[in-house]
């Protein structure tokens, strides 16, 4: 009964997509947008149902996000064809992915001039697209909802993988309850559903992710290896063509992993990091990006000041973060502390980019869900994972490690680089839950939570106050941007 009752619910969400979508693009045009996001839908759907951990509150709770996802995507449909002159063929994108479109329009048929991008791969994927259906902004849209949706369902199942003989839950609690952690990262999920390589770039780390879980499950698990090892080339490959940086995320993953078992595993992070060097050298041929460039992001300089500490919008940042890039090694690791507190506040809640006030930006900036979970998993790397009767192995260290890395190397000002790597802490947090919910760690973790909401409300409180000076105004006092800007 509850699979029938979820049936008809998907036939009446199709059917209002349709008609609504009809509506307001024709019969033709809505008829594409519901078939694209139909296929968007069924693909992750029929990955659900032949997964072991398979379950009616899984299929629910992607029924739920699609829902939300085809809601927000017909929004910016509308958006983006609500100025007169643009159309679903040519669409009134803004930033980053307005120059991915234009490119991808360029390369097509030449019928607009665009500039260079820095990673070719997803323009590349809406050219192979439009060759097969024709010019329409429909396609990458409902692509990426695609992919998005894998990258859910792929936490969950890599959760499973590493959870099931570490904690009491179920195979189908595991599943459904990674998918349902996911789904609060509400800046993860819009910019998976934008017209920009997000999207690719998640689900490759989500690809990588259920790979490298490999490494952490008995032995009864490992009989499908090829299996692995062929998902982890398709994403390495896919990583070299949209974003060839995030391979260096990849190998720390492969080598955190193989450290516990290097006995067992050496052969296969051996396998692993050729396949990564090979994808840095493809990328290195395709995109703009040289290993002169990986060189100098590590490195820091001007171009890194330039890009990443601007006037205007990030004055604040840059009044507190001063010459970041300029400094020295030493220098930077000090720092550590102030970067990775911005790297984990940002985006502020309030902040919207520009004057765009669209529905998926008011969800975006719904940033909770990731203080939810990047508190719970700052919990597990404070006080358990040194204690051996409460260390989940290997796994934790690589989100953690990743996300050091990047404050360090970016100053925690771009948390949209981060997006990737924050599923890989939700089965950190489903481990601590797991012994919560056995009685251990109640005590402590009541205060951490306390401790933890006030930190938060401060910061956010200090951020609001240096970014649009309230409370010096509200109360006639110097502002505190002031203070910093001396």
């Amino acid at each position: 009964m509850p699979r029938l009752m979820l049936l008809l619910a998907e036939i009446i969400a199709f059917a209002i997509l349709a008609l609504v979508a009809s509506s307001h693009f024709g019969l033709s045009e809505g008829l594409k947008i519901t078939l694209s996001y139909l296929v968007a839908y069924v693909v992750p759907r029929i990955v659900l149902e032949r997964s072991y951990g398979n379950s009616t509150t899984a299929n629910v709770i992607l029924f739920l996000l699609m829902s939300l996802l085809m809601f927000i995507g017909v929004s910016n449909l509308l958006e983006w064809t609500s100025v007169e002159g643009y159309s679903l063929e040519m669409p009134n994108l803004k930033a980053d992915a307005r120059g991915y479109y234009k490119w991808a329009l360029h390369n097509y048929d030449g019928r607009v001039p665009a500039n260079e991008v820095a990673f070719p791969g997803f323009p590349f994927m809406m050219i192979g697209i439009w060759r097969l259906l024709g010019v329409s902004v429909v396609w990458p849209l409902a692509m990426n909802t695609m992919f998005t949706l894998l990258s859910v369902v792929l936490t969950g199942l890599t959760t499973r993988r590493l959870l099931l003989h570490r904690t009491s839950f179920s195979s189908t609690t595991l599943v459904s309850s990674g998918m349902l952690l996911t789904c609060l990262l509400c800046f993860y999920l819009i910019m998976g559903i934008s017209i920009l390589k997000e999207a690719s770039v998640f689900l490759s780390v989500a690809l990588v992710g259920y790979a490298l879980s490999s490494m952490s499950t008995i032995d009864e698990e490992r009989h499908y290896l090829w299996r692995d090892i062929a998902l982890f080339v398709l994403a390495c490959l896919l990583l070299a063509m949209v974003r060839t940086t995030y391979l260096y995320i990849i190998l720390i993953g492969v080598i955190v992993m193989a450290i516990p078992h290097w006995r067992r595993d050496w052969g296969v992070a051996l396998a692993m990091v050729a396949i990564i060097v090979v994808s840095l050298f493809v990328g290195d041929h395709y995109a703009a990006y040289s290993f002169d460039r990986h060189a100098e992001i590590v490195g820091g300089g001007w171009n890194m000041q330039r890009f990443f500490l601007k006037r205007g919008t990030q004055q604040p940042y840059q009044d507190v973060m001063d010459f970041y890039f300029l400094y020295s090694p030493f220098h930077k690791f000090l720092m550590l502390p102030l970067t990775m507190s911005l790297q984990f506040i940002l985006p502020l809640p309030w902040m919207m980019p520009g004057d765009d006030s669209t529905i998926a930006n008011h969800v975006c900036r719904i940033t909770y869900g990731w203080y939810l979970i990047g508190g719970i998993a700052l919990f597990y790397y404070l006080f358990m994972s040194w204690r051996r009767s409460e260390n989940m192995g290997a796994w934790a260290w690589w989100p953690g490690l990743v996300f050091i890395a990047m404050a360090y190397v970016i100053a925690g000002t771009a948390n949209r680089y981060l997006l990737p790597v924050e599923p890989l802490f939700v089965p950190v947090v489903l481990f601590v839950l797991d012994r919560l919910r056995e009685g251990r760690w109640r005590k402590t973790f009541k205060r951490w939570v306390i401790f933890f909401v006030i930190l938060t409300v401060v910061a956010l409180l200090v951020g609001l106050e240096v970014d649009r000076e309230v409370f010096s105004k509200a109360f006639h006092f110097p502002s505190l941007r002031d203070y910093l800007h001396r």
